[in-house]
């Protein structure tokens, strides 16, 4: 169960700018079966294809079993330098765990448009590492459209990418950027990444097989306020040291 974890977070900056917006962003973990059992169609190319509206409206109205969602892995603001290697500002914000009824965990700030913000789950377990699918809501794809939960599978980056919504790094690499300015983002995020909804995730995937990825959510501040959401499919990595972890992996 989540302790009480409510306060204000600094991801990098003053808050309140003049014309300001208030953003929020709403994460659930779940574990992969979980997640599959809210296909409700084919998947496609895994970049946005499948909406999965039925989750998104399980975790507005608490109809998602608790026992569904992982709890060990808190959403925590873009510390000083992973903000800045991501080319992200400083903002204020309130984090408040899932609770109760409530199946989301949330975070709630302010900030200007065009601006960027970086959003991380780091988890420290060896139990149920990998991350395998995302769902995300960010702006509408097409004008006119309403927001929707689209499927995505984390894409491995290559020499030559096509920016794509969820993409797979090592997270060596990522960590090593961290205290090296933007060079991170203007390198390589900024070609890899796409932002045209808004929201894009990058997977830091983990060098270590025992221990979880990390999963950092990129927002593209909007010009109207809006509401983000991502939810994340955790497995047990194949490749993992099965000596801490109660049986093998068995991937569909």
């Amino acid at each position: 169960m989540w302790k009480p974890l409510v306060g204000l977070v600094l991801a990098l900056g003053l808050a309140g700018p003049a014309g300001a917006l208030e953003y929020r962003l709403q994460v659930a973990n779940l574990y992969r079966e979980s997640f599959m059992h809210y296909f409700d169609g084919p998947l496609g190319t895994g970049s946005g294809d499948l909406v999965m509206e039925r989750l998104g409206r399980a975790l507005d109205t608490a109809q998602i079993p608790t026992a569904a969602l992982l709890s060990d892995r808190a959403l925590r603001y873009g510390w000083e330098a992973l903000a800045g290697s991501f080319g992200a500002v400083k903002v204020i914000a309130e984090i408040k765990p899932a609770e109760g009824s409530r199946r989301w965990d949330e975070v709630v700030w302010e900030g200007s448009p065009g601006e960027r913000s970086v959003w991380v789950i780091a988890p420290t377990t060896t139990r149920t590492q990998e991350v395998l699918h995302l769902a995300l809501q960010g702006a509408p794809v097409g004008s006119g459209e309403p927001p929707a939960l689209r499927h995505y599978l984390p894409y491995r980056v290559t020499g030559s990418p096509v920016p794509q919504t969820v993409v797979t790094y090592p997270l060596a690499f990522v960590r090593f950027y961290e205290d090296r300015g933007r060079a991170l983002w203007d390198r390589y995020l900024s070609r890899s990444t796409g932002l045209g909804q808004g929201i894009a995730v990058v997977v830091g995937e983990n060098s270590n097989p025992s221990f979880a990825d990390w999963v950092y959510i990129v927002i593209q501040h909007p010009l109207r306020p809006t509401t983000f959401k991502t939810v994340v499919g955790w497995e047990r990595r194949r490749g993992a040291d099965h000596s801490n972890l109660d049986g093998v992996s068995v991937r569909d």
